[in-house]
């Protein structure tokens, strides 16, 4: 099977930006004060959360499918691994 590598640059420009908005929720939730503002925060938080899931069961099959051991779908693999251990590890400053 061959893959669009443009398929994949796209899937890790959304891992980027969903990575770094997520850098924003947790300062924007550090500052406020506002428990509605929070509870919106935490739940975009988890809406991040599901998307990059999502990609990365995405990255994970395109990788198995292919029979190269560097590519870009193993460049999202990794990337989308780590933002989703950086969300998990950062889970529980998101209580109100």
């Amino acid at each position: 099977m061959k893959v669009s590598e443009s398929i994949i640059n796209n899937l890790l420009i959304e891992v980027d930006t969903l990575t770094y908005r997520l850098r924003s929720i947790k300062l924007s939730f550090q500052t406020t004060s506002n428990d509605r503002l929070k509870e919106r925060l935490i739940y975009e938080k988890k809406s991040i959360f599901e998307r990059v899931n999502e990609i990365n069961k995405t990255a994970f099959y395109l990788n198995k499918s292919g029979n190269e051991k560097i590519s870009f779908s193993s460049l999202l693999l990794e990337k989308s691994r780590r933002t989703l251990k950086e969300i998990s590890t950062e889970s529980n400053l998101f209580f109100i």
